[in-house]
């Protein structure tokens, strides 16, 4: 059976801003129906770190937690603390950097709760009865909460080939300590032969796992990495590949059985929104961003988090490649993902996902107005 899709360009008109079209899609999704009075609502979203700019606008969030507040919910803005480290490692920083990322109480009409708590330590273990992993460490607030709203801004990335839906509740709803067990399969090693010695790695890594060694190249500890891949990103010489091959399957197969293990409290009470805009080539992770390497294509809403990463990824692929960015000059054949990110494997999510029941990538495209694709 397929699953409905609704989807919304970017047009507006007066009497139809994007706000007010976004908020049809909270009604058409039928978010508001699944509340009870008093539910309390985590909207589970990514504010970017400090210096990048391509996360979702605040005015979206608030038009959002609005619509919650209208149907009896109690919605609060949430987010995990992150492996490495940055502006988003505990709590106390992390709200700093959403305030300076213009999300607030006044800005979003919602208080702030880092889900996982001061630094990373709250959670509650979930059985998830996987071939990957056999239980998951969902963030303390995601757990306690009645009903969760995904609102995750669509990009590219480094480890996943894509952020949507089924990233923004797996890696963004655990702790610490749960994302180190996803990457753990991942393994960069230095290309010697590309290396040039600049120690941007060795700078970037938490965890102390580079060094540079005789002759100024990096090398890397394997013991000591977490797979973390801030060091692929960093590296101006693209020295520091990674075998995706081999890597990126455990990492999508072990996210989707996080998505079960933390929606499987919630008796169906989620909805999942993401915004195709912006469309950097990396996470929102980074305190930079590079320049949109699609152009902006509009916002989707669906109940079912692997249909809605599916038509989304289905309308990047088929989207307007742009010039000004690292796509420049090269022809994506058809996959602007994999163009964009290097990542060969990004749909074995999607299908791990619907094989063990979190959705189904059979969708229907249904655009405001009524119309089916």
């Amino acid at each position: 059976m397929k699953s409905n899709v609704y989807f919304t360009d970017l047009r507006a008109k007066s009497g139809e801003s994007l706000l007010d079209k976004t908020a049809r899609l909270f009604d058409l999704v039928g978010f508001g129906g699944l509340l009870r009075p008093g539910d309390k609502v985590a909207v589970k979203l990514h504010w970017g770190e400090w210096g990048n700019v391509a996360f979702l606008p605040p005015p979206f969030a608030r038009r959002l937690v609005e619509k919650v507040r209208e149907a009896g919910g109690k919605p609060f803005l949430t987010d995990t603390n992150t492996l490495y480290t940055g502006g988003r490692h505990n709590a106390i920083d992390h709200i700093l950097t959403a305030l300076k990322n213009g999300f607030s109480v006044a800005s979003a009409g919602a208080p702030i709760i880092i889900a996982d708590g001061l630094s990373g330590g709250d959670s509650v273990e979930v059985p998830a009865d996987g071939k990957r992993v056999p239980s998951v460490r969902v963030a303390g607030a995601i757990y306690c909460a009645d009903a969760i709203l995904s609102l995750a801004h669509f990009k590219g990335h480094e480890l996943f080939g894509f952020g949507g839906a089924l990233k923004n509740i797996a890696m963004g709803c655990t702790t610490p300590a749960g994302k180190q067990i996803l990457h753990s399969d991942v393994k960069p090693k230095v290309d010697r032969g590309r290396c040039i010695a600049c120690g941007r790695c060795v700078r970037s890594c938490a965890h102390g796992a580079i060094r540079l060694a005789e002759g100024g190249k990096a090398g890397i500890d394997t013991d000591r990495c977490v797979g973390c891949g801030e060091c692929v990103a960093v590296c101006p010489a693209e020295a520091i590949p990674v075998n995706w091959e081999t890597a990126a399957e455990p990492l999508l197969e072990k996210s989707a059985e996080y998505v079960k293990a933390i929606l499987a409290n919630k008796g169906g009470r989620a909805a999942f929104f993401n915004f195709l805009l912006r469309m950097s080539p990396e996470c929102d992770c980074y305190e930079w961003n590079d320049a949109p390497f699609v152009a902006d294509i509009g916002i989707v809403a669906s109940r079912d988090p692997v249909a809605i990463d599916q038509a989304s990824t289905d309308l990047v692929n088929a989207g307007q490649v742009l010039s000004s960015s690292r796509l420049k000059g090269k022809n994506p054949d058809g996959d602007a993902i994999t163009a964009a990110t290097g990542v060969k494997g990004w749909r074995r999510i999607l299908e791990y996902a619907e094989e063990i029941g979190v959705g189904t990538r059979s969708y229907e495209l249904v655009r405001i107005g009524g119309k089916r694709t």
